[in-house]
């Protein structure tokens, strides 16, 4: 039967079960971002590859049109953010920019990106130093989730403990016979602030007043010290001047840049 989860994040985002009810074989990921590479997958079965496997660039076949299809390689960004500091970099709005999927924030990952409106001499050999163009073609459309088959993942776990050995075994063959549960994983909620489903809830009951106060003033214990106390200056005097004074100006804070910048809410920015 399969095991309750019993750590907090798991049960907040919905991930209540392990799929096995096999002992854990202790081990860390991702205490560097090498151990953890995502590279996507072409719907024809091509690998899009990062500097670090070695495995050569797909052979896409370019076509005369309004848009350039990037093949990115980052380090340690989100997608989101990556589509920010495009759009900073070439002058294009947000919907210009088009990609298959979100990619893990805490790794090396790579994946297509199209533009449009700009030409193969206008995009840089990089977007900053953890951003790295391997490729640029011309194209007559946006790439989409259409585009990807999926995610290639290279996954290096370390400091296991090699008295727990079969339990591998276990793990494999229940794995085998009762398959992977198709759960969205912290990368669709976030770590630090798992609350990209608590927003949208609020959002789609039309509770709007919740979903901007869960944005900008409801704390998380992995934030650092100094956006909970601007979270908590927001959520007790409601200064919200001094909070856009307070809030980082990295794109990781984006969102609440944004708003803080509109108060009161204008229409069309929520």
């Amino acid at each position: 039967m399969p095991l309750l989860s019993e750590a907090w994040l798991d049960r907040y985002v919905g991930m209540n079960y392990y799929v096995t009810d096999c002992e854990g074989i202790g081990g860390r990921i991702k205490e560097r971002l090498e151990d953890f590479i995502v590279e996507e997958v072409l719907i024809d079965g091509q690998v899009v590859p990062t500097s670090v496997t070695g495995k050569p660039l797909p052979k896409i076949v370019g076509k005369p049109g309004p848009w350039v299809w990037m093949i990115i390689e980052k380090r340690g960004i989100d997608a989101i953010t990556l589509s920010l500091i495009i759009s900073r970099k070439l002058g294009v709005g947000s919907r210009d920019i088009s990609f298959g999927g979100l990619k893990d924030a805490v790794a090396i990952t790579s994946q297509v990106v199209s533009v449009r409106g700009v030409s193969i001499n206008e995009v840089p050999s990089n977007f900053g130093r953890d951003i790295k163009v391997l490729s640029v073609v011309s194209m007559d459309r946006a790439f989409t989730t259409g585009d990807i088959w999926g995610n290639e993942f290279t996954i290096r776990v370390k400091n296991i403990d090699p008295s727990r050995k079969d339990n591998i075994n276990c793990m494999i063959n229940q794995l085998m016979e009762r398959g992977l549960p198709t759960y969205y994983g912290y990368q669709r909620f976030g770590l630090k602030r798992p609350n990209s489903h608590v927003i949208g809830k609020h959002i789609i009951f039309g509770e709007f007043e919740d979903a901007v106060n869960e944005l900008l003033a409801h704390t998380y214990p992995m934030e650092p010290p100094r956006i909970r106390e601007v979270r908590e200056l927001i959520a007790r005097t409601g200064d919200y001047s001094k909070a856009l004074e307070l809030m980082p100006k990295s794109y990781r804070y984006y969102p609440e840049r944004l708003y803080l910048g509109n108060w009161p809410v204008t229409p069309g920015i929520l």
